[in-house]
């Protein structure tokens, strides 16, 4: 009896050390953030819309409110509150020297929560962003101090998770520290090769045009026509274990005849670099986020680390009349990998002449574009690449004429300036124009403000442009109505069809109460219960405003 005593103790606490030590992690940088088994629902550096992914995303089990632990003993430096982005963030400076994030969390601890709340009454507002010292909130590796959620920007339940260095500026991927609490022997897949002839040295087919070719099995069965330079670009995604999730591909390598023209590994990165995405991915060709085409080679102007060229940039020159043999290897963080096989036949041909367009614009230097009521301004270090830039003026609004910067959508790194001429004969407050880009599928605000009969913005993409005027306020539409008085919860849809939502301010009898915002499900919530507001009639009011000092008031005496 005592031998079998001794023997359940000794399960139990096996049992307990097992299930501490997983509590704790085995990694001796970091522990784990959960008590369950870690599942991605995203990796670090996928591709996403102008930027990278600049963390990893676990997923939750389906739920909100699973508790967070700290992965290390630091303290908590920062707190944000927000509509979209993060929602709900927590940032941990750790004795360690790393920074780590927590994004989308359902809440946050009560000794935080208090200080928000605070915050957000004195100063009468739903957005926040607070910085702590060092001796406020102090955590301890293994501490509940969070609750995953859904917060901000996020479309089901999860934990985005970022490692950054002291700085908070540059970031790392956290699978370095937790590869081995994730199950993976999947590689990565190709589904289709793109072919691109560098413009006035190279054809692909005898023509001066890209092509793309699928892939079937790991094999391109085409076999590619060229001469000249010629580079690359491939749509792929990666798989794991126990998910039927899709990944971006951490490390691709590109080799002809056996020799190395381009590699690319995706372990870190700087907020700096991320919007040079768009100097990677074949813009052009963009499908939905997640599955550009990624180039293998390099354009001009491109410091991104991750990227590693030979001395032709990644580029393979066709000179010869003979079979290339290429390849593509693409690899995970466990070394999964794949290759992708080819062949480049040299075909001798007449190459092209460069396109000559209306300007030519050069990514070493300032570019100033002036054409018939329009002027753009693209500084040196702008651009990626060179680019023959054709400017033409067509029919637009009411206010401007309609001016096409190329005849496709380039983006350019942080931004350029353009400057459009107003009419002579416009009726409007000037101070309600700005300029919108004419997209495929409607228009997107571009913003901008009117200076001596010019509107003047920061553009991040050229495109076609036109003046456009705000005059319409935001809509605030109530949702249930019936039911406010019944659940305590006030709910609208807001939204503005021109331009953006600058503020929102509700009151009851007169005094600041807190409305959260969604941007991404654009819902305004007023919960009169967690707001302590006290039962019986009330005075509610509304104030909505735009970007462009158009506002909304909602006014009514409810009963709670």
């Amino acid at each position: 009896m005592v031998n079998s005593s001794k023997k359940i103790i000794l399960l139990l606490a096996v049992c307990f050390a097992s299930a501490l030590a997983y509590a704790q992690g085995t990694d001796a940088t970091f522990g784990v953030p959960f008590d369950f088994p870690l599942v991605l629902s995203g990796n670090f550096g996928e591709l996403r819309s102008n930027h990278f992914h600049s963390g990893v995303d676990f997923k939750t089990q389906g739920v909100v409110g699973k508790p967070i632990r700290a992965v290390a003993d630091g303290y908590i430096c920062r707190a944000s509150v927000q509509p979209g982005g993060y929602g709900n963030a927590l940032y941990v400076m750790h004795d360690n020297g790393y920074m780590t994030v927590y994004g989308h969390l359902d809440r946050f601890p009560k000794r935080i929560a208090d200080r928000i709340r605070k915050y957000q009454y004195e100063n009468e507002t739903f957005n926040v962003n607070l910085r702590f010292d060092s001796c406020e909130y102090r955590v301890s590796r293994g501490e509940v101090f969070a609750y995953a959620g859904n917060s901000g920007y996020s479309f089901g339940p999860h934990l985005h998770f970022e490692v950054r260095d002291s700085s908070g500026n540059e970031l790392y991927d956290p699978m370095r520290f937790y590869a081995t609490q994730l199950s993976d022997t999947i590689p990565p897949g190709a589904s289709s090769l793109a072919v691109y002839p560098f413009d006035g040295l190279g054809v692909v087919c005898g023509n001066a045009a890209s092509l793309t070719l699928p892939v079937e099995e790991g094999v391109v069965r085409d076999t590619v026509e060229a001469w000249g330079r010629v580079g690359f670009g491939i749509k792929a995604l990666d798989y794991m274990n126990g998910t039927h999730n899709k990944y971006g591909v951490r490390k691709f390598e590109l080799l002809a005849d056996d020799v190395m023209l381009f590699s690319s590994c995706m372990d870190n990165f700087s907020f700096a670099e991320t919007r040079l995405i768009n100097a990677w991915v074949d813009y052009g060709r963009y499908i939905r986020s997640g599955e550009w085409y990624q180039r293998l080679h390099v354009l001009d102007n491109v410091p991104l680390r991750a990227l590693e060229t030979d001395a032709g940039n990644g580029w393979l020159v066709v000179d010869e009349e003979r079979y290339y043999n290429v390849e593509c290897r693409l690899s995970d963080y466990h070394g999964n990998m794949s290759v992708l096989r080819f062949v480049v036949r040299g075909k001798k041909c007449e190459i092209p002449q460069e396109r000559t367009m209306t300007h030519r614009l050069y990514w070493f230097q300032d570019n100033n574009v002036d054409y018939m009521g329009m002027r753009l301004n693209v500084p040196r270090n702008e651009l990626f690449c060179n680019a023959s830039l054709k400017v033409a003026m067509e029919k637009g609004s009411s206010f401007s004429p309609r001016y096409r910067l190329g005849g496709e959508e380039y983006p350019v790194w942080h931004g350029a300036e353009l400057s459009i001429r107003v009419e002579d004969d416009v009726k409007v407050n000037p101070e309600k124009l700005y300029i919108r880009r004419v997209a495929k599928k409607g228009y997107r605000y571009a913003g901008g403000r009117f200076e001596d009969g010019w509107v003047k913005a920061n553009i991040t993409i050229l495109g076609t442009y036109e003046i456009a005027a705000d005059t319409m306020p935001p809509v605030l539409k109530p949702l249930n109505e019936n039911l406010w008085g019944k659940n305590g919860k006030i709910v609208f849809a807001l939204t503005d069809k021109e331009t953006t939502v600058s503020s929102f301010k509700g009151t009851l009898d007169g005094k600041f109460v807190l409305f959260r915002y969604s941007s991404k499900n654009g819902r305004l919530t007023l919960d009169m219960k967690e707001e302590n507001i006290r039962r019986g009639t009330h005075e509610l009011r509304v104030v909505v405003v735009d970007g462009y000092g158009n506002e909304t008031v909602f006014e009514k005496e409810i009963t709670y």
